[in-house]
């Protein structure tokens, strides 16, 4: 009878044992699951976000390369076309409609679509709205109507939206530069015909099989794109998966999810200022989920693996974390019994195991880490770095208010570069502008945002002035440093007219600032140049 209860009491301690193992390593097991569960679902929710943020930053890049190409590409033919305008025989042809000029015109028109290597259409127009010339020898029409036409008339350069051409019934965009006569009113009009297809072009050498990049009009009309969908060259259209876009695209840029045609996107827009014309970068966000969720799987799968190797572990470590207790329970048997032993309990030190195996357990990593801000002649900041200082610069001040002082904004326009320009040729004209800019840096502090907002035109932003003082002193000293520029020991020839605007008296957006300060220096170029003014 002794002996069965001894055998009984020996299997509940072994039982009683087994039970505390394995209720220790289930515990152990769960406190090396957690935390790798954890790892891998924060991990992959940030991940996500990082690969988002990648997108984004890819897409705004695609943007900024087509906007950079439209406002080089307007720019260039703008410059050509002013050049023209300004030849005495198309003006005397303009004012005359005299018939014998006609050869010699159209020999200097066909001579510029050379120069710029196309054959786009070139034509002049009359002022009474009824085309005189025409490069391309079709029927002659009148234009009276057309928008583009209107707007030269007053005197105004213009891009026109996406138009279909009276005379080929193909999509064009129409450039217009007016004739002015020698008191400056509109005598005519020259313009260039531009077919849509070389945007469709470019715009799919940008984009790759993820994204689609496309451009519209002023009236949403679709001028480029480079998704899969063909649209015919006499279509004006406004694609479904494009209103949702568009009707988005209210301020100049932007990031947003859309729905389109059933599946979520990630779109990124801008708005090139030159023409009013919305860019969009599209990417279906499926793509950056099954990025996501494939790194995700690898992490699960080396978690599996480290998962095993601490089940492992675990178990060693019960079991060793248990023998004190066998050693104890067997010690009560034989007292029991009537035998006594010694009792030899060495814990060998199992909390530090326990420690340390926890210490095995590692939080697998994830951390990967994402607005071409020079100008590249000057190495000034140019238009979009100018205006995220501006906004940071405004952030900080509504944090700050009173204890931030004045934002001073400066618009600067080089005086008389056009005919420095035209005299001694762009090179020459690139060289004072990088001269220019050099004194104009050492003006100011390096904290300061000097920047090329194109052209001839600067734009300065100072901030935490603590009076009016300094900012009139610095625009005198921008002044003089015109009047002063040496190019080779030689004065440049220039000075500078300076729009000014105050932060907070003149506002503290960005569009009401520059207009602000845009007005003020076009008060000095009507006032006699050569000096600064600024809005009370």
């Amino acid at each position: 009878m002794y002996d069965k209860y001894t055998i009984l009491n020996e299997e509940a301690i072994t039982m009683n044992t087994r039970s505390i193992r394995y209720k220790l390593f289930a515990l152990l097991m769960i406190m090396g699951a957690l935390p790798l569960l954890f790892v891998i679902t924060v991990g992959g929710m940030q991940r996500m976000e990082d690969l988002e943020q990648t997108a984004m930053t890819d897409n705004w890049l695609r943007n900024a390369i087509v906007d950079e190409h439209l406002t080089e590409f307007f720019e260039k033919n703008f410059c050509g076309l002013h050049a023209l305008t300004n030849t005495p025989v198309l003006r005397q042809y303009a004012a005359s409609q005299d018939k014998s000029l006609e050869p010699e015109v159209l020999r200097i028109l066909t001579k510029t679509n050379a120069i710029f290597q196309d054959d786009n259409l070139m034509a002049i127009t009359g002022a009474d709205g009824q085309q005189l010339l025409r490069t391309d020898g079709a029927p002659l029409v009148n234009l009276t109507k057309r928008k583009h036409f209107q707007e030269a008339m007053q005197g105004r350069d213009y891009i026109s939206d996406v138009i279909v051409s009276m005379s080929t019934g193909k999509l064009i965009t129409v450039l217009v530069v007016p004739i002015l006569d020698e008191e400056g009113r509109p005598i005519g009009m020259l313009q260039r015909n531009f077919s849509v297809s070389s945007l469709q072009t470019f715009v799919r050498k940008y984009a790759d099989y993820r994204t689609n990049i496309f451009i519209s009009d002023r009236t949403n009309g679709i001028i480029a794109h480079s998704s899969h969908i063909i649209l015919s060259e006499t279509d004006h259209p406004h694609a479904n998966q494009y209103k949702a876009i568009t009707r988005s695209m209210m301020g100049v840029y932007g990031v947003t999810h859309l729905r389109l045609e059933g599946e979520d996107h990630l779109v990124s827009f801008s708005r090139n200022q030159m023409t009013g014309w919305a860019i969009a970068t599209t990417l279906p966000l499926h793509y950056i989920r099954e990025q996501a969720a494939d790194e995700i799987a690898k992490t699960a799968l080396l978690g599996f693996i480290v998962l095993l190797f601490v089940s492992f572990s675990a178990y060693l470590l019960s079991d060793r974390a248990t023998r004190p207790i066998l050693k104890l329970a067997q010690a009560a048997m034989n007292i029991s019994k009537g035998t006594w032993h010694t009792i030899s309990v060495s814990s060998d030190d199992e909390l530090e195991d326990m420690a340390e195996a926890f210490n095995n357990i590692r939080a697998v990593q994830a951390a990967y880490q994402k607005e071409l801000e020079r100008d590249v002649l000057t190495k000034l900041y140019n238009k979009t770095a100018i205006e995220a200082f501006f906004q940071r610069k405004i952030r900080e001040f509504e944090s700050a208010k009173e204890r931030f002082g004045l934002i001073a904004f400066y618009v600067i326009d080089l005086d008389h570069f056009k005919e420095v320009n035209d005299v001694h040729g762009h090179q020459y004209g690139d060289r004072v502008l990088i001269e220019f800019s050099k004194q104009l840096k050492k003006i100011f502090r390096p904290t300061d945002c000097v920047g090329r907002f194109g052209g001839d035109e600067f734009v300065i932003i100072i901030d935490r002035l603590p009076s009016m003082e300094i900012i009139l002193e610095k625009a005198a000293l921008i002044n003089e440093m015109a009047r002063e520029l040496d190019i080779d020991g030689k004065n440049a020839g220039i000075t500078a007219s300076i729009g000014i605007a105050i932060v907070p008296r003149n506002g503290a957006d960005y569009e009401t600032v520059f207009k602000t300060a845009d007005d003020a220096l076009y008060h000095v170029k009507n006032n006699g140049r050569d000096h600064y003014h600024y809005e009370l």
